[in-house]
This record gives structure tokens, C-alpha cells and sequence, in this order.
């Protein structure tokens, strides 16, 4: 028994948000095998579902950074981790006092709506109106988006909160992990103009590794047997946690220096890595 957790956006699809043939391969090969599958994305549950058809072939889904995880035939919700009331208010506070632009997504299984707050100043002379990646992400999901008109949540469920930094602007992420030593403060690159930084805020419990070890040990899968893929640095928990660890060509330098380097997405490392490990 083995399992394989792959990132989707940037790792295992293309830049066009395909599944080349190779990497359809690899996933189908590992299922035939007996070999747990398993995609652990950013992505919210409603997002991966516009992307993922039924048939893909995995076995489960990690979505919203491990803050929910579905059985992908049955669409079963096997875990939650939201937000305490106190800690999620305590991090909204906190993004208001620091100017961010930010929004706050509500709970599983409609964390896809959230609220957003502007901002009001990015540092660096930059303020809330030159960060267009927030206006980008506002726009696109201007169905599921409202302003933040109440500053108190604690009556809500709340799934993760998520500040956008634009390029060049002062970084807020290490104050943040200093001040929130209770949630889990990812920093990630975003996947819109794949050069703002997004800083996302979640529950302690919720995170890809945490996900990924409830998934092994529901199948009794040895840790050395299993592998991790990833491209950015919200995958580092993830790939440090794994035993067998790979960063595709188009991960950040740092991530190339700690783990092992296979083929970019466009060229479809996955298999490369899946291969590798003797899967393959």
C-alpha cells in the first residue's frame, strides 16, 4: 500500500489548467495498482468541482489548503476544520489594523462566499487601488462576494480568512505568523497573476500535512510509503512531512535547493516523479 498527494494548480495540471496525458497516466496506473490518490489544492471544494470532472482519477480531494477533504467518487465530506469564533475575530482584527486588503470565507461546504474588505494602504506607497489582484479576485467571484460591513464574526462560521499583498509592497506575512501563533498562516503565490503574495489564515488544524497523515493512516499506508509532489510554498508542510518529497521545475528556487527537482508542469513532472519512486 502506497499514496501519492499531489498538488492540482501548477503541479500536476499545466498552465492552462490541464491533465496531459502522461500525468493521466501516472494516476490511472496508481489506481489500478491499489495506490491512494489524493490531490490536496488551494482551491475551495466549489472551485475544484468547476475544474475536476467526476471521472477524474483520484481518490480524494484535499481542498482549501486540508480545511476540508471529500472522497472524490461518492462525494463524501469526510473532515472539517473551521475557524474558531475568538481566533477568526482575532484575525480579522488584526488584517484591519494593518491596512490589508482581505476577504473572510464563510464555512464548508460554502466556503466559496466570502466577504472583502479594500484596505486601506499596502506600504511601499502603495495603497488599496494598486493592488489589482484583489479587484481581480473580487471580480471573478462577484456572484459569491460581498463588502465586509460588520467588523465583529464571531457568529459565523468561518472557514479561512486571505489578505493580498501586492507585488512590491510591504510584507506582512512573518508579523502575521507572530501574532497568530493559534491558526495557520500560509503564505502562497497567487494563482491569478502568479506574482501577488497571498497570506491565507486557518484553523491550527487545518493544513495539507494534517490531511494527508488522517488520509494514511485511514489506509495503514507506511509514512516510506508515501510521496508528496508540490510547486509553491504552500506546499512546504506538505513536503516536508512526506517521506518521498518532489518540487516541479516551476517551484520557487527555495523549494528547488531543499527538495527534488522533476520536469515543470507544462512538461508534466508528476509522472516524472511518480516514476521515480518505482510507482511508475
Amino acid at each position: 500500500m502506497a499514496m501519492v498527494v499531489t498538488d492540482l494548480d501548477g503541479t500536476l495540471l499545466d498552465a492552462d489548467a490541464r491533465l496531459g496525458a502522461a500525468n493521466r497516466h501516472a494516476l490511472e496506473h496508481l489506481g489500478e495498482t491499489g495506490r491512494q490518490r489524493v490531490v490536496a489544492t488551494g482551491r475551495s471544494l466549489h472551485s475544484a468541482e468547476l475544474l475536476l470532472d467526476g471521472d477524474f482519477p483520484i481518490d480524494y480531494l484535499v481542498f482549501s489548503s486540508g480545511a476540508g477533504i471529500v472522497e472524490w467518487r461518492s462525494r463524501e465530506l469526510l473532515a472539517v476544520h473551521e475557524m474558531v469564533g475568538e481566533h477568526a475575530q482575532a484575525a480579522l482584527d488584526l488584517l484591519l489594523a494593518r491596512g490589508l486588503a482581505f476577504m473572510v470565507h464563510l464555512g464548508i461546504p460554502d466556503n466559496h462566499h466570502f466577504y472583502y474588505h479594500q484596505g486601506i494602504g499596502q506600504g511601499n506607497g502603495q495603497d488599496a487601488g494598486e493592488n489589482p489582484d484583489f479587484h481581480r479576485r473580487c471580480e471573478r467571484y462577484r456572484d459569491f462576494a460581498q463588502p465586509l460591513e460588520d467588523h465583529s464574526v464571531r457568529q459565523l462560521q468561518i472557514s479561512q480568512l486571505l489578505a493580498i499583498e501586492a507585488p512590491g509592497a510591504e510584507s506582512h506575512y512573518e508579523a502575521l505568523v507572530a501574532a497568530l501563533p493559534h491558526l495557520n498562516v500560509v503564505l502562497t503565490t497567487s494563482p491569478l497573476d502568479h506574482r501577488s503574495r497571498w497570506i491565507e489564515i486557518f484553523s491550527s488544524s487545518a493544513s495539507k500535512s494534517q490531511a494527508a497523515e488522517w488520509l494514511r493512516r485511514r489506509h495503514g499506508v507506511a509514512h516510506d510509503a508515501v510521496v508528496a509532489v508540490g510547486n509553491d510554498y504552500n506546499d512546504r508542510d506538505l513536503l516536508e512531512w512526506a517521506h518521498h518529497a518532489y518540487v516541479v521545475a516551476n517551484a520557487p528556487p527555495s523549494l528547488k535547493k531543499r527538495y527534488t527537482v522533476v520536469a515543470s508542469n507544462d512538461d508534466q513532472g508528476f509522472a516524472e516523479a511518480v516514476a521515480d519512486c518505482g510507482f511508475l
